[in-house]
C-alpha cells in the first residue's frame, strides 16, 4: 500500500499573554511573543521541507484563533483546522483521528516549542513508522517533543498527565501496555522557561534563528 505522510503541527496565534508566558515573565510578554514567532516560523520551515518530499501537511491552531489570521500569518496553501478537545490529550486525539481520515497511512505530530528540531528527524519519524506502530521524541523536561503513529491508537493519549514531567514514562507505559511497537528519536529541549531559553542561546549563538532577541541571560 503507497504511504500517505502527514506532519501536524499543533500553533497558537502569536499575541502577548497567550505565548510563552512564562518566560514572558522573566524577558517580557512582547519578546516573548517575538521568541514564539521565530520558533513557529521554524517550524513552518521544517514543514516546507517535508512538504517538498511528499509529505501532507496540516496547521491545527487553538479554538479562537481566526483562521484568516492564521493562514496569513503562516503564509503556506497547508491544510487548516481548528484544535478540538479540552485537554491536550483529547485534541491531539482528535487531530490524528481527522488525518486519519483523511487518508493519512502515518502521521508525525509536532509542536513550536523545540528551535533545535530539524526535518532529518521528522522524517526518521516517518520512515520508523514503516516498521513500528508509533514513534516518539522525549523532550528533556520528561514531555515529548514529537508523536508519531500509523493507525489510530487513541489510549495513547488518555491516563496521561499532562504538562508535568511524567508525560513521556506515562505514554511508553500506555504504548507497551497495549502491545504496540515503538522506537524513540534523540532527545531534545522545549524551551519554556528562561533557563531553557538561556541554555538554548548558550548552545546555538550564531545560528541567526533568534539573536534579534535582547538576552536575559
Amino acid at each position: 500500500m503507497m504511504m500517505r505522510s502527514t506532519l501536524i503541527i499543533f500553533v497558537k496565534f502569536p499575541r502577548a499573554g497567550e505565548v510563552k508566558t512564562r518566560l514572558g515573565k522573566s524577558i517580557g510578554m512582547e519578546e516573548a511573543v517575538e521568541v514564539y514567532r521565530q520558533f513557529a516560523e521554524h517550524a513552518f520551515l521544517l514543514a516546507d521541507d517535508v512538504e517538498s518530499q511528499g509529505v501532507r501537511v496540516y496547521i491545527f491552531s487553538v479554538p479562537g484563533a481566526a483562521e484568516k489570521e492564521v493562514k496569513k500569518w503562516v503564509g503556506r496553501p497547508f491544510t487548516f483546522v481548528e484544535q478540538e478537545g479540552e485537554s491536550l490529550g483529547e485534541r491531539m486525539k482528535n487531530a490524528f483521528d481527522r488525518t486519519f481520515a483523511d487518508g493519512a497511512t502515518q502521521i508525525v505530530i509536532i509542536g513550536t516549542d523545540v528551535p533545535e528540531l530539524d526535518s532529518n528527524t521528522i522524517q526518521s519519524a516517518l520512515r520508523i513508522l514503516s516498521t513500528h506502530d508509533i514513534v516518539i521524541g522525549p523532550s528533556t523536561d520528561g514531555g515529548y517533543y514529537l508523536l508519531g503513529m500509523k493507525s489510530p491508537a487513541k489510549n495513547v493519549f488518555e491516563g496521561i498527565d499532562w504538562s508535568t514531567e511524567y508525560v513521556f514514562q506515562q505514554t511508553i507505559d500506555k504504548v507497551k501496555a497495549l502491545h504496540l511497537s515503538f522506537a524513540t528519536l534523540p532527545s531534545f529541549t522545549d524551551v519554556d522557561t528562561e533557563e531553557d531559553y538561556c541554555a538554548y542561546l548558550e548552545r546555538s549563538f550564531t545560528d541567526g534563528i533568534i539573536l534579534r532577541i535582547k538576552r536575559p541571560c
